[in-house]
């Protein structure tokens, strides 16, 4: 594994999403994205320029975002190559087609600024390299010839340093022959990062600041520029007589004092050079950003909004010449400085601009009438764009080809063109048609997301679909804004010329130049040492001490917050916080920095399994086998494979009669996953984790392998066989519990073939189901967890009788059970009973009736894999998950030696960990928990019963009051027909009296209703009463039914099975693990064997050996 990957394994989740927001559009986060890049894979991805472009990069920079549309082509490839991976270069979603979708602004503008120092901005803002960069002050160019020098400006990483106080002060310098130090005068990549931020950069002896330093700002100036082959001799003492000196060698006529920045900065006039002091120190508020953070004052000059003036560079602020010492604030001999330098931006201008407008333009300060005569071009412009029906089509032809069409089919963007189409149906604007994309259809799914725009009423259609047609051709149209005025301000960061241009019949866009100035501003800002931040600068004092913290920490799944939070650094640092003795490592970076360089010295391979195969090629091998910890990497058939364990423990192996095996999958990530082998000691009464193998293989080939190599693992480290029994009588390991994979089991079968020596067992078989059969045991919490993963329409007398085969002891029972599982419908069943009886070594590890194993031994060993379920939490808790295999691997070292101390105390003190921790005591716990969790189940059947019967009576109470509403109807019904025929004779008293009765029945369903409503609120009452009580948490809709409501009950069915079974089986029904290991399902891993299975006890065999 390279450096640089290694470098990115070290990253963040929260980094690694942040760069991907960052340097790529959203949707390439999205999963069905092509590309897609996933967390999983970021080091395939994250490139190692653009990760520095990344750190480099910060907001509080104003850095403006650049469109890539105006981009060059060469910059684009340039980009591209640098934060694009290798393997995507030719990807079509980074075509250069396709820029303004995967080039983000910001990264471009970062690019241009940060990671191309010796590159021209004329693509940002239109000065070339040497009109910006060739002068320290402001100058005009008048002749136009390029000097042959260059200064270079300051990286971004020296604007993270310093920072400014209420009273921080720049200062604008101006002067016609100013002298250019040596210092200045360098190749563009001579000066370095380190060199910016050293603390020594300043003279000690410099003067000390004042309370509230004034800020001088040397403003801008004019001057003749030649071709100079040297640097401008400094002025002599006669030509400095009544001047003002700002530094040693730059002097001015002029100081004058502003206490806010101007709209525009007067140039300096050839004659006559001009420095600003500005004080701000009254008005620190102005310093403030939109979000309320402090800006450095030379920001705030640079892109202050009333500014006028348009200022371009690279940084904000700074050189790399580093400070210097100015002579100009009143009261000071002299105050260290940061020098800043920009050049004029110039202006925008249409491409189409009447060349007399700029023609010979100089401007040294405001000139209201040419401004007047310029915006008065503008207004008439403006009348003229209204006036013209021409101008109506260009501006309509502009927009809509400048629209781009987002429908995707695929993750691919639509390719279509732009057209006319016609419509069935005439729009609310008079149009028959509408402009669209070639790509849509009226009967596409996403038509919705292809262009589609009306026609206003207002354009001619004709002209228009010519237009469209003919690439904008307008035929006998006249000329519109041939000769334009539009100039735009740089900050405004315009493209196009916001007027409609039609030029020899042509439609045209007019594209935006730059009209460059030759001015530049040069800004000293004082230098507050008390107020600077505290030095980056990591002395060697520093490191050394980290480093010592690191070693005490252990590298081990270290990261910044644990290095920084350990008990061992407090003790080294002395009480202190690392930042508190070090301030450079207040950033965090540089601590995990120096922990990564740590780290790739141990791992100069990387930390994946290359770094696991290096580390037992270069250490482990060469080491006694007692003292190894990875005893053997394999790499082989497509599969890897490495075991380790630590020999102290492994020892303990030798007095277990139980070890189980179970595969962890959250501890290591990627496809390699780790298989514990747990056991328990009887002797210390505790739990241990013997050792571990690392591997992607899952076929019985590879675990066969894994199986090889933890038995020889422990006979190399301990210097004695792994005894197991059968096949070593005096043995005291007697059983294997796997969690119920078949290829686990078929791959322990081929190694107990190996395994087995017939002179010393007594064991001929080399048949591999034959032999797991004596010592083979599956995990019972698997095989019920998969019984009921069962449909849950299968009746819980059903699933009762399915789980009964653990507990069957007679050949008839188990051949019954056989009947009765082959007599199953359910698809579901069957298809589990089927997997059963084509792979029969289940039923042999579940049965002791069907296994070799004596009957004592199976009683007295586990039946279940809970010790290495409780080992993964207790791993996965002290050593961290998601790991890399060495990292995994160093992380079980680190444990396992503490784990291998621990054991040594307990066994030479006598002192364990728990006090009383016997075999009773265990039991006991251990029924106490069966009994609570019986009596659970009692009260949440007994719930469950009393629940039926109330929403029963609720059900009641619901017809009862519907029955009653229905007779209330009838009654009224009739009491409207007498009442109609009472109407007709009034003087028929037997009508009155109907109506009277049934007004009185009326009244009596009333009041029923109202008992009714008394019942269901009781009801109500009791059932969420229930509810919060004894079926607090309890799954009340979906669970199985007692039995099939169409099963009737035979004496030799499946009706009245369950009260046949055991009670222990019955109460176990319904206990569902936390576990969520998947079980094997597949029935072409193992032959067939077993089609011929007995179905009478006449035909079954008297032993197992003869067992089909």
């Amino acid at each position: 594994m390279s450096d640089f990957k290694h470098v990115v394994e070290e990253l963040l989740l929260k980094t690694i999403k942040s760069y991907r927001h960052f340097m790529f559009p959203e949707e390439c986060a999205q999963p069905g994205h092509d590309p897609y890049f996933s967390i999983d894979n970021s080091s395939d991805w994250i490139t190692s320029r653009g990760l520095q472009l990344y750190y480099q990069y910060n907001e509080a920079l104003d850095i403006p975002g650049l469109d890539p549309s105006d981009a060059s082509r060469r910059d684009l490839i340039a980009l591209r190559k640098e934060i694009i991976p290798d393997y995507l270069l030719t990807h079509q979603f980074f075509s250069l087609e396709h820029a303004e979708t995967w080039v983000k602004p910001q990264v471009f503008s970062a690019y241009k600024r940060l990671l191309l120092p010796s590159q021209p901005v004329s693509d940002q803002d239109g000065r070339s390299d040497t009109d910006r960069r060739s002068l320290i002050v402001e100058t005009q160019n008048e002749e136009g010839i390029e000097p042959d020098y260059d200064l270079p400006s300051r990286p971004p990483s020296s604007m993270y340093t310093g920072s400014v106080s209420d009273g921080d002060l720049p200062v604008l310098s101006d002067d016609e022959e100013i002298p250019f130090p040596e210092s200045l005068i360098r190749p563009k990549s001579a000066t370095s990062m380190s060199s910016i931020l050293s603390t020594d950069s300043r003279p000690e002896n410099d003067s000390a600041m004042p309370d509230e330093p004034p800020i001088l700002n040397i403003d801008l100036q004019s001057r003749k520029a030649g071709k100079k082959k040297k640097m401008a001799e400094p002025l002599q003492p006669e030509e400095r007589e009544g001047m003002i000196q700002i530094t040693r060698e730059l002097w001015v006529h002029e100081l004058r004092s502003v206490d806010n920045i101007p709209d525009t900065w007067e140039v300096c006039r050839p004659d006559h050079s001009i420095a600003w002091l500005v004080d701000m120190s009254a008005s620190t508020d102005l310093l403030l950003d939109e979000k309320g953070k402090r800006r450095m004052l030379q920001t705030y000059i640079r892109n202050e909004v009333r500014d006028q003036d348009s200022w371009g560079g690279k940084g904000s602020g700074g050189s790399l010449t580093g400070d210097v010492n100015v002579l100009a604030f009143p009261g000071t001999a002299k105050i260290r400085c940061r020098r800043a330098q920009w050049g004029c931006s110039g202006v925008r201008k249409c491409e189409f601009l009447d060349p007399s407008i700029l023609a010979n333009c100089k401007r040294y300060d405001v000139n209201t009438i040419e401004k007047e005569s310029l915006w008065q071009l503008v207004l008439n412009a403006n009348e003229r764009e209204g006036e013209s029906e021409w101008a109506v089509i260009a501006r309509f032809f502009r927009f809509v080809t400048e629209l781009k069409c987002k429908a995707k089919r695929g993750g691919i963007v639509c390719k279509g063109h732009l057209e006319m189409i016609s419509s069935n149906s005439i729009f609310l604007n008079g149009k028959q048609a509408f402009i669209g994309c070639s790509g849509w259809s009226a009967h596409a799914d996403n038509r919705k997301n292809h262009i589609f725009q009306k026609i206003p009423p207002h354009v001619n259609k004709d002209l228009l679909r010519y237009a469209l047609d003919h690439g904008g051709l307008l035929p006998n149209s006249p000329e519109i804004n041939g000769a334009c005025c539009f100039t735009s301000h740089p900050r405004f960061r315009l493209l196009n010329c916001g007027y409609s241009h039609v030029v020899d019949g042509q439609i045209r866009i007019g594209k935006l130049e730059t009209h460059p100035c030759p001015s530049e501003i040069l800004v000293f800002t004082p230098v507050d040492p008390p107020a600077n931040l505290a030095d980056k600068t990591i002395v060697s004092l520093d490191r050394q001490m980290l480093n010592k913290a690191i070693d005490a920490a252990g590298l081990g799944g270290l990261t910044v917050q644990k290095l920084l939070n350990a008990s061992s650094t407090h003790e080294i640092y002395q009480g202190q916080r690392v930042a508190e003795h070090s301030p450079a490592f207040q950033d965090h970076r540089l601590v995990r920095e120096v922990i990564s360089r740590k780290k790739a010295e141990k791992h100069p391979v990387g930390s994946g399994w290359e770094g696991v195969v290096h580390r037992y090629n270069t250490v482990d091998r060469g080491l006694p086998p007692s003292e190894r910890y990875i005893h053997s990497v394999i790499s082989k058939r497509n599969t890897r494979l490495a075991t380790t364990m630590n020999a102290l423990i492994a020892r303990h192996a030798h007095k277990m009669r139980a070890l189980m095996f179970d595969y962890a999958y959250k501890r290591i990530e990627g496809s390699i996953n780790e298989c514990e082998a747990v056991g328990y000691s009887e002797s210390l009464s505790q739990c241990i984790t013997i050792g571990s193998t690392y591997g992607d293989g899952v076929d019985a080939l590879s675990y066969e392998e894994m199986f090889t190599e933890f038995w020889d693992a422990v006979q190399s480290s301990t210097g004695r066989i792994l005894k197991l029994a059968p096949f070593y009588p005096d043995a005291k390991l007697k059983v294997i519990v796997l969690d119920g994979d078949i290829a686990q089991a078929q791959g322990f079968g081929a190694f107990l073939v190996r395994y087995n020596k017939p002179q010393i067992s007594g064991i001929t078989s080399t048949d591999p189901f034959k032999l797991i059969s004596y010592c083979l045991k599956m995990c019972t919490v698997h095989f019920h967890r998969h019984i009921n993963e069962l449909p849950k329409s299968i009746p819980v007398s059903v699933i009762g009788r399915v789980k009964s085969i653990m507990t069957l002891k007679t050949p008839e029972d188990i051949v019954h059970w056989h009947s009765d599982m082959a007599a199953q419908t359910d698809p579901d069943l069957h298809n589990w009973y089927e997997h059963k009886r084509r792979n029969p070594l289940v039923l042999r590890a579940i049965n002791q009736s069907l296994s070799n194993i004596p009957a004592e031994v199976w009683n007295t060993t586990p039946d279940n894999t809970n010790y290495v379920e409780s080992a993964h939490a207790t791993r996965n808790a002290e050593t961290s998950t998601r790991l890399t295999p060495l990292r995994a691997v160093e992380a079980a070292e680190e444990r396992d030696k503490l784990r291998a101390a621990e054991l040594v105390q307990i066994e030479q003190e006598g002192i364990g960990r728990k006090r009383n921790n016997t075999l009773f005591n265990r039991e006991k716990l251990a029924l106490q928990r069966q009994s609570w969790k019986s009596r659970q189940e009692t009260e949440r059947r007994e719930g469950l019963e009393t629940l039926q019967s109330l929403q029963a009576d609720l059900d009641a109470v619901r017809q009862g009051n519907k029955d009653s509403l229905e007779r209330d109807r009838s009654i009224r019904d009739r009491i409207r027909a007498i009442q109609t025929d009472l109407d007709i004779d009034r003087r028929r008293q037997d009508l009155r009296v109907q109506i009277k009765a049934l007004q009185d029945d009326l009244a009596t369903e009333l009041s029923l209703r109202r008992d009714l409503r008394l019942q269901k609120e009781d009801i109500d009452t009791r059932i969420k009463a229930l509810r919060s009580t004894s079926l607090a948490g309890v799954q009340i809709r979906g669970r199985r039914p007692d039995s099939f409501s169409t099963l009737e009950a035979v004496e030799d069915g499946l009706g009245d099975i369950g009260g046949s079974l055991p009670a222990d089986t019955l109460a176990s029904t319904n206990n569902f693990p936390t576990s969520t290991d998947d079980f094997p399902v597949s029935t072409d891993d193992f032959p067939a064997s077993f089609d011929d299975f007995p179905m009478s006890a006449d035909d079954f065999p008297a032993s197992f050996d003869d067992f089909p």
